[in-house]
């Protein structure tokens, strides 16, 4: 039994986590939860759960479970793929090692390959941070450019940032500490608090002209990782062979092991147990019984064509064929997190970047430039304190487009830009070269998306108040 002096102390902190959830807008729950250490007597049970003797019902049961897992860490899994990689494999052309960034010197184009459907916008640096043994320094300088941030991801994918929105473009030093760490933060320096042990910076320069990909480059350079304390051994990491359920699900179990979970999704995590995740041993697929393992692969099965299923789904429909994707802020909206980070890694807040999204034209036909050309009118453009820029993707690679023009976006600095006398600008999205290609888009003879990214929107467009038009369709003409 606990004692009543814990009982009324861990009784405080339930009141006090309840306010602190409601502060931070916590989802809504029918009652308030409540944490059982508090009550008298409960004692869960160290048994695990019942697993059916019946091999259709345990053979269901794994499915069930597999599939709910696949759901739920397929963020983690497809950046462990990314860690592995450049912090792990010292065969990878994109190998540094933890703590220390890669960085791309030019900005991206069709043969990008660290992760699907990134911007063209700014110069990108990628760092995997290792905080097992202690937090690193990172030390930024002065940015002359309109616009930069290190966006830390952890490893199910959950956003926060240092940049120019959040702490001003001015030099600043940092110690980025777990959740769990307690110690002293070095004089001059701020506490930045991530959720996991390993970590990802995703960092984002803005450059278009010349002289700003110097600039941007010099930025880069200039930022720097110093571990306080010396790295644990990089040892017992699993090869991310993440495209068979054995495979997916060994890193899945590997990431629990070593980054832990949010103490909210106990009771979600501890349900995976029945098919060898998370217990006391480590995952083996080889370790389960034939209708279990046939179970798993039917589940990863039918997550992956959830996932897929549901592309096209991300975000909130506004009404005009697009979506307002929210990007970073997941809570437990499990599916729309994979389905995110199934399309592309890496997503931000809207605070940094609000984004549309849109696979299908204004009359919700899927958008093809083998079926039809398009235009697409901004009136006006996204109300921005940086820039906006609108990107198109082929919808069978997910990667951007590759074309003679080299021309993957238009965004507010494009050389030539027409702006109507209202301050509209019109696109013109097709195959075909048309008559006048200042305001062209090129777009593949086939399926694409577009996508809307608007850096450090302005009040107004975060409320909802601005909105993209839709997409206006010409049918080519039927062949004879």
């Amino acid at each position: 039994m606990i004692g009543q002096c814990a009982v009324s102390a861990l009784a405080m902190l339930a009141l006090a986590g309840a306010a602190q959830a409601q502060a931070r807008a916590y989802p809504w729950q029918p009652a308030p939860s409540y944490p059982l250490q508090a009550v008298d007597q409960f004692a869960p049970t160290p048994a695990g759960d019942v697993l059916p003797k019946d091999p259709a019902a345990r053979t269901a049961l794994a499915r069930s479970i597999a599939m709910d897992a696949v759901i739920y860490g397929l963020p983690a899994v497809y950046q462990y793929r990314e860690l592995f990689q450049q912090a792990l494999d010292p065969k990878s052309p994109r190998y540094t090692g933890f703590n220390r960034f890669a960085h791309d010197r030019d900005l991206a184009g069709p043969d990008y390959r660290a992760f699907k459907s990134p911007n063209s916008d700014t110069l990108y640096s990628n760092a995997w941070l290792d905080l097992t043994a202690g937090p690193v320094l990172i030390e930024t300088p002065d940015v002359p450019l309109k616009y930069y941030t290190l966006n830390f991801l952890d490893m199910f994918s959950n956003a926060s940032n240092i940049g120019t929105r959040t702490f001003g473009s001015k030099a600043g030093r940092y110690l980025i500490a777990p959740a769990g760490w307690a110690g002293d933060v070095p004089v001059g320096a701020r506490l930045f608090r991530v959720a996991t042990p390993h970590a990802w910076i995703l960092m984002r320069v803005f450059a278009q002209k010349p002289s700003e990909l110097a600039e941007a480059r010099a930025v880069q350079d200039a930022v720097k990782i110093t571990p306080l304390t010396r790295p644990n051994a990089a040892e017992g990491y699993p090869p991310p062979e993440i495209d068979t359920a054995g495979g997916f699900l060994k890193v899945l179990d590997h990431v629990l092991r070593t980054d832990g979970h949010p103490d909210q999704e106990d009771a979600l995590v501890y349900r995976f147990r029945t098919i060898g995740l998370g217990g006391r041993e480590p995952f083996d697929l080889a370790h389960l019984d034939p209708e279990t393992r046939a179970g798993v692969a039917a589940g990863f099965d039918d997550a992956m064509k959830i996932i897929v299923a549901s592309r096209a789904q991300l975000g909130m429909p506004t009404g005009t064929g697009w979506s307002r994707v929210e990007k970073a802020r997941y809570g437990f909206n499990y599916l729309s997190r994979a389905t995110i980070n199934y399309v592309g890694l890496g997503a931000n807040v809207d605070a940094e970047n609000l984004s549309f999204n849109t696979f299908v034209d204004g009359a919700g036909a899927p958008l093809d430039g083998a079926k039809a050309d398009y235009a697409f009118t901004l009136k006006p453009p996204p109300p921005v304190n940086a820039f906006w820029s609108v990107t198109l993707y082929d919808a069978r690679t997910l990667a951007l487009y590759p074309n003679a023009q080299n021309r993957y976006l238009i965004n507010d600095r494009t050389p030539g830009l027409k702006v109507e006398p209202d301050g509209a600008v019109r696109l013109h999205i097709q195959h075909a070269k048309p008559r006048s290609a200042t305001n062209w888009l090129p777009a593949p003879d086939g399926p694409f998306y577009l996508v809307v990214r608007s850096y450090l929107p302005k009040p107004e467009m975060i409320s909802g108040g601005w909105r993209p038009e839709p997409v206006a369709a010409t049918p080519h003409p039927a062949p004879r």
